[in-house]
């Protein structure tokens, strides 16, 4: 399994976790609670809802992370079989869009792939295959105005972290995040479609702030999106699993978030994922 499935404990409460990364524990997954008895789970309260038995320190995350043990899952979904399955239900801009961009792999995530989504809901894709010719693809679409930036009832899902301001102006350059002839969709392009045993090797985190230009934005894209910045502090790398903070442009921005080294890359990692902030300051679109 790796990111973007979903599995079900029947403690607490008939748990769905959604899987995070390529990297996992031999006996079992890294995941965060996505939904507990119906009711969905803001991503920054996972730890008020993970049982403190299921919290194990991994070097490979450099943290606290919830780690589903794999005889306490009931079922699981994997998010090919389950676009396969559902692929007629979708909707058609959205299957027109797939065809287009011809991945090697797809899958069906969100709510969606878990048969809770409304009207409201937009279509959350894994895609894999050549990467970079995808994005390429979703370049093209937005240049001949088949991608277009989506209604602002969008800007619920990231309020938390961006103004309003920031929000237009980061939305109107998205095509990973955005509309395809008016329905709304999220799309992953993955790294990876396999999970391996942990062995990055991470210091504990660390809370950083400061002033950063990100001056490398190739891989904005990819699942994790990675960044090259420099700050006062020197050269560092920025990593993001989240997809409102993929696609940034090049620039400097305020940064809220936390520090760790890569012991085995020997270099120095910031992430915002966790509760933090990234404000431009002056962008270069």
């Amino acid at each position: 399994m790796f990111e973007g499935w979903y599995i079900k404990t029947r403690e607490p409460e008939e748990t769905i976790w959604l899987v995070k990364g390529y990297e996992h524990p031999e006996d079992g997954y890294i995941s965060v609670p996505y939904m507990v008895s119906n009711k969905r789970i803001s991503a920054h309260d996972f730890l008020l809802y993970t049982p403190r038995k299921f919290l194990r320190y991994l070097d490979c995350v450099g943290r606290l992370v919830p780690v589903i043990p794999k005889n306490e899952v009931v079922c699981f979904f994997d998010p090919e079989k389950v676009y396969k399955r559902r692929r007629r239900e979708l909707p058609k801009q959205i299957i027109e869009l797939i065809d287009y961009l011809d991945p090697e792999y797809v899958g069906l995530t969100g709510s969606w792939a878990l048969g809770i989504e409304s009207e409201r809901s937009d279509v959350d894709l894994l895609l894999y295959g050549n990467n970079k010719e995808i994005h390429a693809h979703l370049i093209e679409l937005k240049e001949i105005g088949h991608i277009k930036q989506c209604n602002d009832r969008r800007f619920e899902k990231v309020s938390d972290t961006f103004d309003y301001s920031t929000y237009r102006l980061l939305s109107n350059i998205r095509i990973l995040d955005s509309c395809y002839k008016g329905v709304a969709y999220t799309i992953r392009i993955l790294r990876d479609i396999c999970s391996e045993k942990c062995h990055s090797i991470y210091t504990a985190q660390k809370a950083f702030k400061g002033e950063i230009e990100i001056f490398d934005n190739e891989e904005k894209y990819l699942t994790p999106s990675t960044y090259k910045v420099v700050s006062g502090g020197g050269e560092m790398e920025l990593v993001t699993w989240h997809t409102r903070f993929s696609e940034l442009p090049l620039g400097k921005y305020s940064f809220v978030g936390t520090l760790q080294l890569d012991k085995a890359g020997g270099k120095s990692i910031i992430s915002p994922d966790l509760g933090g902030k990234l404000e431009p300051i002056e962008i270069r679109a």
